[in-house]
């Protein structure tokens, strides 16, 4: 599977799937202080704490909802402060 149909998530109309794997990126380690106590921030940090982690993981650490969290971590993402490490091998 290539890297275009692994992260075909990214488009708005896709769900990100179960399988998808995020991590911060060195811009986003960054930010995680800057953002102050909002659910970007909430995120940025779970993803600091826990390292590279699901959205499941996201959500629990950061106690936002999953659907809110899916929906930020693509803002994230094309910040550049977010990336994928692998998506759906479905």
């Amino acid at each position: 599977m290539g890297v275009r149909e692994m992260f075909s998530f990214m488009t708005r109309s896709s769900l990100i799937p179960s399988s998808a794997v995020f991590t911060l990126t060195q811009i986003g380690r960054a930010k995680a202080e800057e953002f102050g106590g909002d659910n970007k921030s909430r995120i940025l940090v779970a993803l600091e704490t826990n390292g590279t982690s699901n959205l499941e993981e996201i959500a629990r650490t950061s106690r936002i909802n999953k659907n809110s969290v899916e929906r930020i971590i693509r803002h994230l993402i094309q910040s550049g402060y977010v990336q994928p490490v692998r998506g759906s091998e479905e």
